[in-house]
């Protein structure tokens, strides 16, 4: 599956102009990264979803995610639109190989954009 790359926000104390948000793309998911921080939020507007649709962060492989024994994080929706941060998100659970971070989204009407920001 070709994941669609969400853009960092660096977050480095200095002004920086902010990356255009990522339409959800349900059917691949979403990955983030490789970067150099150690410190990742995601930023997911949702403008639609269903009692019980999901965002998941998939858990990382050893190594480099030593705990990615812990599974994944998963976030279920409420219903309705609503405002969801996840983070920070630990490099030690959810890193993948190739240094990026896998979320998947599942359920019926799941819709909204997302944002990452990243701190080094």
């Amino acid at each position: 599956m070709a994941r669609t790359a969400i853009p960092g926000n660096s977050l480095t104390g200095a002004y920086a102009a902010r990356a255009t948000p990522t339409t959800l793309d349900k059917p691949n998911g979403h990955s983030m990264g490789p970067f150099d921080g150690n410190k990742l939020i995601l930023l997911f507007h949702l403008s639609a979803a269903t009692a019980a649709d999901t965002i998941t962060l998939k858990a990382g492989v050893n190594p480099p995610a030593m705990r990615s024994g812990i599974g994944d994080l998963v976030y279920t929706c409420a219903g309705g639109a609503a405002e969801v941060v996840i983070g920070p998100i630990e490099n030690a659970r959810f890193k993948q190989s190739d240094g990026k971070f896998w979320i998947d989204l599942a359920g019926a009407t799941i819709a909204g954009t997302v944002e990452a920001y990243v701190h080094s």
